[in-house]
């Protein structure tokens, strides 16, 4: 079978986008999730953080299914869900279009770019939650703000945001990385605490309106950027400094650098605009067998352009997180 993807990243957070528009791929769950996890392998294959399936939506202008490099299906991804917007803008000749993910919809559009030469999109995030079912956790209390989580620290304190997908997130001056993977591991093998894993941020205050994260995703690990990793991030950074809500936040990363407003109205729902790079890096067909391995890559075209734009962007970023 011949596959035509996309390779694409939002943030540095890669992924191997497939058009099912007009032809699925007429695969069964259980291929969907072998295919990702050949296709993903770093070492034997094309190598991504996840599988982005692009399909039709009987209600939104498509529909994303994301799979992780482990074979898993989380809820939202918020660096592919401005990978597929853009996508579908271009794919559809359109500025505004909606996608339907596993537990929501989201709006997304086509805005002025984030640097130049680099495609940006904004989503609006309407899906925040604080109540801690939501994720779940198992917490005595309906929320988790700033608390300790004694399974994972002894030391750090914890906020629980779920962005559809689940969320927790603590501050810190610094952190080794060991101790990062570490508390990442344990908060996705410990069920007794959450019982379908979590995503795991760190976040490091620039200044005022500068944040610097890294998230520890479920089902993958490390990451330049997760999406709505930085979304939680900067709602557990506005509740802790409430003058930031409304205001332009830039929330740094390893990958690049988005850009946040926190909106929440006085019943404290929550409206965030995310806004960041949706970029193409290269197109190719890779066919695969009847066991889903990779026989070959071809027809390799790299969008060079964009990958030179991105580049120069990230030279800008890591200048400011190095200061």
């Amino acid at each position: 079978m011949k596959i035509d993807f996309i390779k694409c990243h939002g943030s540095g957070n890669d992924f191997i986008l497939i058009d099912e528009l007009k032809e699925s791929l007429n695969i069964s769950e259980k291929d969907r999730i072998n295919l990702a996890i050949e296709l993903c392998n770093r070492e034997k294959s094309i190598g991504a953080d996840g599988i982005l399936f692009v399909q039709s939506s009987s209600f939104c202008d498509g529909k994303m299914r994301i799979f992780n490099a482990d074979g898993s299906e989380p809820e939202m991804c918020g660096n592919g869900l401005r990978c597929v917007g853009r996508y579908l803008i271009d794919a559809l000749g359109k500025d505004f279009i909606t996608v339907e993910t596993m537990k929501a919809k989201y709006d997304v559009k086509a805005v002025s770019e984030i640097f130049n030469g680099v495609r940006t999109v904004e989503i609006e995030i309407d899906t925040v939650s604080f109540d801690v079912t939501t994720l779940p956790l198992n917490h005595s209390k309906n929320t988790l703000i700033n608390e300790a989580i004694p399974a994972l620290s002894d030391e750090l304190v914890f906020t629980a945001v779920s962005i559809t997908n689940p969320h927790i997130v603590t501050f810190i001056e610094d952190l080794s990385r060991d101790e990062i993977i570490r508390i990442g591991k344990e908060a996705n093998t410990n069920k007794t605490v959450f019982p379908q894993g979590v995503n795991v941020n760190f976040v490091k205050i620039i200044d005022s309106n500068s944040i610097y994260v890294t998230t520890y995703e479920r089902g993958v690990g490390i990451t330049k950027s997760c999406g709505t990793g930085m979304t939680a991030s900067s709602a557990a950074y506005c509740l802790n400094n409430p003058e930031q809500y409304y205001k332009e936040l830039k929330i740094y990363n390893d990958g690049g650098m988005i850009k946040i407003y926190v909106n929440k109205d006085e019943l404290n729902n929550y409206k965030i605009r995310f806004i960041g790079n949706g970029s193409y890096v290269y197109s190719s067909t890779v066919e695969v067998d009847d066991n889903l391995k990779v026989t070959y890559l071809s027809d390799k075209k790299e969008f060079e352009d964009e990958i030179s734009s991105y580049n120069e962007f990230l030279k800008y970023t890591k200048e400011v997180i190095s200061k």
